[in-house]
């Protein structure tokens, strides 16, 4: 195995590869342009949905309860939350709602005006569609207001015979969040550290089908091998060659993702919250990206492997799009987890660990022990991913298998 040779092969697949304007553009270009887009428009969809659910809550009585003291009523409500808008009463609450009408529609019982005065509780009925996002979610913030409604009207009963209203709340909770993020930097927890992990293992797939397999199918494989370089050299040269392919896919994707909150803050974070906060350490982003670079290596070991055992480049993009699968299952087993409940044996398991050290800098919560164990972790899978590439690039009934 010499240098010379491995850059010989490793400059002519790279050549091969940018000559491919369909593969370049699909991997490399159509993230940066894309990812955007789609951020943009999913985030501005999401905000708006939160918008309907919050703001602009369009309530109305429905005819059976369109009083004078009914209409009094919710505009009482209105006055306790600026959100809370009185609409025209409505004859069929199901159609009024899904025509957009109105979000909710109330229902109050006849003589409730009575029944106040009297400090007699009284039945609101709050007809809603759960189906639909703008009315279901409106509900807990109409319930809040009522909440509000009780307690003033409570104070004044109160007030009214001579007792201090304190008493209605002699427990005063004073919230205090800890979280070292913020609400959207939670989201980023979620769903990069698994976008990372699942761009490294798959972004190699087009150039390890075409290096191996493909050559065998346009016959371009056998004179390679005749040449003065041996298999090992050529083995790298276009291990080196996926390795460079599967990084250039994940910066691309990650400038898609920066172009998109540079477009719109929101979009990165779907609307769920600000992004920002972060406080991380140098040698754990370090490691964090060298445990990155090491799955990309081992996956790429694993891609050439499964390259070589194809008989056609056909038969190895259906071999290599099961293995995609099978990143997704530890990819999205771990989502939900939050840093602090991150296992230590998901620090030795491969792509659980390169999500899980992401997950550990992004919270602001390092444990360069875990970290160490990810990393020795990655190194031994890389090891053992060239060995088998290996193996099964000097073995002829592998290489050209009938």
């Amino acid at each position: 195995m010499k240098l010379k040779h491995i850059w010989i092969v490793f400059n002519k697949e790279l050549k091969d590869i940018v000559r491919d304007k369909k593969t370049l553009f699909s991997s490399i270009l159509a993230p940066i342009i894309i990812i955007p887009i789609l951020m943009t428009i999913v985030g501005g969809s999401t905000q708006k949905m939160t918008q309907e659910m919050y703001e602009d809550i369009t309530v109305a009585l429905t005819k059976n309860s369109d009083t004078e003291s009914a209409r009094n009523f919710l505009n009482s409500l209105a006055e306790l939350d600026e959100n809370i808008i009185v609409a025209d009463p409505v004859d069929d609450p199901w159609q009024a709602i899904n025509d957009k009408e109105v979000k909710l529609v109330i229902e109050l019982e006849n003589g409730f005006e009575e029944k106040l005065k009297n400090s007699e509780p009284i039945n609101l009925t709050l007809i809603y569609d759960n189906s639909l996002a703008r009315s279901g979610g409106a509900v807990g913030t109409f319930q809040a207001t009522i909440d509000r409604l009780n307690t003033a009207l409570a104070v004044e009963k109160l007030n009214a015979l001579g007792i201090n209203p304190d008493i209605l709340s002699l427990v005063n909770v004073e919230r205090q969040n800890i979280a070292r993020t913020k609400d959207g930097n939670q989201f980023l927890m979620m769903i990069l550290p698994m976008m990372i992990a699942l761009l490294v293992a798959v972004g190699g797939i087009p150039a390890a089908t075409d290096l191996v397999a493909g050559e065998k199918e346009r016959m371009t494989l056998e004179p390679l091998l005749t040449t003065r370089s041996s298999r090992m050299s050529i083995l790298i040269g276009k291990y080196l060659t996926i390795n460079l392919f599967s990084f250039a896919s994940v910066i691309s994707t990650l400038a898609g993702m920066v172009l998109a909150y540079v477009i719109n803050p929101a979009a990165l974070s779907l609307g769920q919250g600000e992004i920002g906060g972060f406080s991380v350490e140098p040698l754990a982003f370090v490691l964090s990206l060298l445990i990155t670079l090491l799955m990309g290596m081992t996956f790429s070991g694993i891609q050439l492997a499964i390259s070589t055992y194809a008989r056609s480049f056909k038969e190895g993009q259906t071999y290599l799009s099961l293995l995609i699968f099978a990143v997704m299952i530890p990819a999205y087993s771990t989502m939900m987890i939050m840093p602090n409940d991150i296992q230590p044996h998901m620090f030795v398991l491969p792509i659980m660990n390169t999500i899980s050290a992401f997950k550990l800098i992004l919270g602001g919560v390092v444990n360069y022990a875990e970290l160490v164990m990810a990393t020795i972790s990655s190194i031994v899978y890389v090891i053992l991913a060239l060995l088998l590439a290996a193996w099964m690039f000097s073995k002829e009934k592998f290489m050209f298998r009938s």
